[in-house]
C-alpha cells in the first residue's frame, strides 16, 4: 500500500528522494576523501619511518648569520648524536645531488645519494639483486654505486647491470647491487617528501660533495645534507627529536643552522588538518541530508492531508492508529532507504571520479557505507514519525466528512 501511494505522484517522490542521494553521496565522497588522505599520509610516513628522525641543514637569514658563525651539518655531528642520544638504533649521514647518471647513449638527470652504511638499515631497504654499500666502501671512497630499480631499467633495460659501469658526472661508478621496487610518493607530507629511490643512484658519502657545500673534505669534517636517525622506541620519537635539537645546538655553538623533522609529528599534524577539513565538510553533508528530511517531511504532511478521507476508511473498517502509524512510516522509511542505497552507489561513483579526474587517493570503506545507510534509515524515522502520528490522530468520523 506504501509504496503504491508513494507511485501516485512519481515527481513528487522522485524530487523529495532526490535531497536524501545527494546528502548520503556527499557523506560517502567526503568520508572517501578523507579516508584516502589518511591512508596516502600513513604510507608516506611509513615509508620515511615511524622510529625515524631527520636532521636536515637549512640557510639562516643575515640576522641569524650575523648571531653567530654557521658550521653546517657534518658527518661528526652524527657520529657525535650516536653517543649523545640515547636508543640510537642506526644513523646516517647523506648528501643529495641533482645530477646526470648516463651508460652507453642513455642518460638521465636524476637524484645521486651519498650515504653512510647505515642508511639502507635507517630506511630498512631491500635489495632485489646484489649488495648495499659496505662500511670499507666508505673508508676507500670506492667509487661504487647502488640503482634504484626504475633507473636499472632505463639504463640497462632488463640486462643485468652487476659489474656494469654508469658515467655519474662523468665519472665512472661500478653498479654493486640494484634496490626492490619501492612504492613511494614524491609530494610527502609537511615539509618533508620521501624520495623516489627507484629513481635514484647510492653511493658511498665519501665519493660524494655536499650541493650546499662542494669541497673536498671526507671523514668526520665533509658537510652533509641531512642526518637520519632511527630509534629504538618509536613511541618516545618526538622527546628524542628534542634532545637531538639540544644536542646540535650545544656541538653548534648555540646557531640553529639546521631543524630536526620528526615524520611522526608531521602525520599528527596531517591528522589533526584531516579532522577540520572532515567536520566542515561533513556539515555541508548534514545540511545536505537535513534539507531532503525535511523536504520528506513537508510531503508526508501534504500527502497525510491529501488523503484523510482515506484513512478515514481505513479507520471505519478496523485499521487501528498503530496501522496508520506504520503505513505512513512505511512510506517515509520507503523514500529515505532507496534515496541511501542510490545515495551510496552515487558517492562511490564520485569517489571514483575524484580519483580519476582530481587525482586524490579515494577509499570507500565498509564504515562510510554503513554510516551512510544507518543515517538515511535515521532520516526517514525522524521526519516519517510525525506526520505519521499526526494521520493516526484523526478521529474516524472526521476523516470521513473532510472533502
Amino acid at each position: 500500500m506504501s509504496a503504491e501511494a508513494l507511485g501516485r505522484y512519481k515527481l513528487r517522490t522522485a524530487l523529495s528522494v532526490l535531497g536524501v542521494v545527494l546528502g548520503v553521496s556527499a557523506v560517502i565522497a567526503m568520508m572517501s576523501v578523507s579516508e584516502g588522505a589518511r591512508q596516502e599520509s600513513l604510507r608516506q610516513v611509513e615509508l620515511l619511518g615511524l622510529d625515524n628522525l631527520v636532521v636536515r641543514g637549512r640557510a639562516l637569514s643575515s640576522s641569524e648569520a650575523q648571531a653567530g658563525r654557521p658550521l653546517g651539518l657534518t658527518a661528526g655531528d652524527a657520529a657525535k648524536l650516536r653517543e649523545l642520544v640515547p636508543l640510537v638504533a642506526a644513523h646516517a649521514a647523506l648528501v643529495d645531488r641533482q645530477v646526470t647518471v648516463s651508460r652507453g647513449g642513455r642518460s638521465r638527470m636524476t637524484t645521486v645519494l651519498g650515504v653512510t652504511r647505515e642508511y639502507q638499515d635507517v630506511l630498512r631497504l631491500d635489495l632485489g639483486t646484489g649488495r648495499f654499500l659496505a662500511e670499507l666502501d666508505e673508508r676507500s671512497r670506492a667509487r661504487l654505486c647502488v640503482l634504484g630499480a626504475t633507473l636499472s631499467r632505463a639504463l640497462f633495460g632488463y640486462k643485468d647491470p652487476l659489474g656494469e659501469s654508469v658515467l655519474i658526472e662523468n665519472e665512472p661508478f661500478r653498479v654493486v647491487g640494484v634496490l626492490r621496487d619501492r612504492a613511494t610518493d614524491a609530494r610527502g607530507i609537511g615539509t618533508l617528501a620521501s624520495r623516489d629511490l627507484n629513481q635514484a643512484a647510492v653511493i658511498p658519502l665519501s665519493a660524494a660533495r655536499s650541493q650546499r657545500s662542494p669541497s673536498a673534505e671526507t671523514g668526520a669534517r665533509q658537510a652533509v645534507d641531512e642526518i637520519w636517525i632511527r630509534v629504538r622506541d618509536g613511541r618516545r620519537v618526538v622527546e628524542l627529536g628534542e634532545v637531538v635539537e639540544h644536542a646540535l645546538v650545544r656541538l653548534h655553538n648555540g646557531v640553529r643552522d639546521f631543524e630536526v623533522v620528526v615524520p611522526r609529528e608531521l602525520l599528527n599534524q596531517r591528522y589533526r588538518t584531516q579532522r577540520t577539513f572532515s567536520v566542515v565538510v561533513g556539515s555541508v553533508a548534514v545540511l545536505s541530508l537535513l534539507v531532503g528530511g525535511i523536504g520528506i517531511m513537508n510531503i508526508m504532511l501534504a500527502s497525510v492531508l491529501e488523503r484523510t478521507h482515506e484513512i478515514g476508511i481505513r479507520r471505519t473498517v478496523g485499521a487501528t492508529r498503530r496501522d496508520v502509524t506504520f503505513q505512513f512510516l512505511t512510506e517515509s522509511l520507503l523514500m529515505t532507504v532507496s534515496g541511501g542505497v542510490t545515495g551510496i552507489l552515487a558517492g562511490v561513483f564520485v569517489s571514483w571520479g575524484i580519483t580519476a579526474y582530481a587525482g586524490w587517493s579515494t577509499r570507500v570503506s565498509a564504515g562510510a557505507v554503513f554510516l551512510a545507510f544507518l543515517v538515511s534509515v535515521a532520516v526517514g524515522l525522524g521526519f516519517g514519525i510525525y506526520p505519521a502520528s499526526k494521520a493516526a490522530r484523526l478521529a474516524p468520523i472526521d476523516a470521513l466528512r473532510y472533502e
